[in-house]
């Protein structure tokens, strides 16, 4: 039997596994948050590696968002401030961190210096007026003429023979076709290509037309989520960070993450109006 003396250096505490805070003591070893989490790294196939690197994020920092510092939604998986392990290179599966679900989507592809990189491009193109410059992608993944006839896409071109697009035109009017955009949407991206050319509708840099592979291939957007009554043009990867934002909630996200990159400034949440991505 023990002592008294004995007795009073058992503790009914202990520390959590995972976040490394204080809880009392069980069965698990895990608090009641990390035992959620610890079931989703399981249920995911994470490398031993990957958890291990994940659970060192989280005793140091928390359940905050690597890249906005915001404290993260463990149980409804339908808010954009939803937990979820983002890679912090694509390539590389042994480093996952904790991140809100909408910046993960943002991130795409991205290595987490392209990431910044495009940040901060967009956020002085949007207060300075500055050009945003590519920088090749390490790991991206989406997947003339004869005649004397204009084409009646872009109105510079000649048109094909027998046709009224040129070349490029007919690929992108074929697509329009093939996504069933309302007429009304199909007139206003001709008239922006006529206006401005195929240049991304949210940073005037030039699209890629043949490959679509490239992250500058050139995509409909939603203005406003899943509306169809008014689609832009731009890059597959600027369609991919913007996901299910609205364009006023993408730039102020931009300019708060920059800020928060630069700064070290909090990232002030903001109710999403169309968000609605479960990630179970």
């Amino acid at each position: 039997m023990l002592s008294v003396k004995q007795k009073k250096h058992i503790s009914s505490h202990t520390k959590c596994r995972g976040c490394g805070k204080r809880m009392l003591l069980n069965s698990s070893k895990y608090c009641f948050y990390c035992a959620k989490l610890a079931k989703r790294l399981h249920n995911e196939h994470f490398r031993a590696k990957a958890r291990k690197y994940f659970w060192a994020y989280l005793h140091k920092r928390g359940r905050r968002c690597h890249y906005s510092g915001i404290l993260l939604e463990i149980d409804d998986d339908t808010s954009p401030w939803y937990l979820v392990f983002s890679r912090l290179d694509p390539a590389d599966k042994a480093k996952i961190v904790p991140a809100a679900a909408f910046l993960n989507e943002m991130k795409s592809s991205l290595s987490e210096k392209e990431f910044w990189y495009y940040v901060l491009a967009l956020d002085d193109h949007r207060e300075k007026h500055l050009k945003v410059k590519k920088i090749p992608l390490v790991h991206w993944q989406v997947g003339s003429s004869t005649g004397d006839k204009v084409c009646a896409g872009c109105w510079r071109a000649p048109a094909l023979k027998g046709r009224k697009f040129c070349a490029r035109c007919a690929r992108i009017a074929f697509r329009m076709k093939h996504d069933r955009l309302f007429r009304e949407c199909i007139n206003e991206i001709w008239d922006y290509v006529r206006k401005y050319g195929f240049v991304c509708y949210y940073t005037g840099m030039p699209l890629e037309l043949d490959d679509p592979k490239s992250p500058w291939y050139l995509v409909f957007d939603h203005w406003m989520p899943r509306d169809p009554r008014k689609i832009v043009i731009t890059s597959s990867l600027l369609n991919e960070m913007k996901s299910d934002l609205t364009e006023k909630e993408f730039w102020y996200f931009i300019r708060q993450l920059a800020n928060f990159r630069r700064h070290g400034s909090v990232v002030r949440k903001r109710k999403l109006a169309y968000w609605c991505r479960p990630y179970r």
